[in-house]
């Protein structure tokens, strides 16, 4: 593949690709940079790869990329500590790009996804892919993939679940202030 085509390929793929990896690091640079790598690797290897093939293979390539620096990033979560015990690291502000409370909500509750289940998510919800391009890109089967989606939908709802409906049950006991006046007045609470 000549330049021209490779730098038609990449502004073809390049936004989806860096919109899918900020879903999984949530850090623009860092998807970016990932993306910059993901695409240098598939352009030492295109050779081998099947024009149909391509958007799987580079999404693929990608995912390990961010994989791999996801659980880079924890072992140093863990280490730092350790090597920094007498004086405590101040983490950097990470990037705000959602200020509406339900999108920080939802991405709050997407990081907490493990990336096997938040990955097949992103691509089917957020960059529309269909099943099939999905089990390529990962290397699964597409029941794999299907079964992972209706996981992290779960998982999702059960992390939103408590937020959405006021969490520790607010509205609960709300409900229970308001029927003890009602109750002293002869008038029936109503049960919820």
């Amino acid at each position: 593949m000549d330049a021209d085509n490779f730098a038609e390929l990449v502004d073809r793929y390049q936004d989806s690709l860096v919109n899918y990896l900020w879903h999984l690091t949530r850090s623009r640079d860092r998807a970016e940079e990932i993306a910059q790598d993901a695409f240098v690797r598939l352009y030492r290897s295109i050779a081998n790869c099947r024009e149909d093939s391509i958007a799987p293979y580079l999404f693929r390539i990608a995912t390990n990329a961010a994989i791999s620096e996801i659980r880079r990033e924890r072992r140093w979560k863990l280490l730092l500590p350790m090597l920094t015990a007498a004086h405590p690291s101040s983490e950097a502000a990470t990037d705000r790009v959602a200020s509406d409370e339900i999108r920080s909500k939802v991405a709050a509750a997407l990081d907490k996804l493990p990336v096997k289940f938040r990955a097949p998510l992103v691509l089917y919800e957020i960059e529309e892919w269909p099943y099939q391009e999905i089990a390529r890109a990962l290397g699964c089967r597409i029941g794999t993939i299907k079964s992972r989606i209706s996981r992290a939908r779960a998982l999702l709802r059960v992390e939103l679940e408590p937020w959405w409906i006021g969490g520790d049950h607010d509205r609960e006991r709300n409900w229970r202030c308001d029927a003890a006046p009602a109750a002293s007045e002869g008038v029936a609470p109503i049960q919820v």
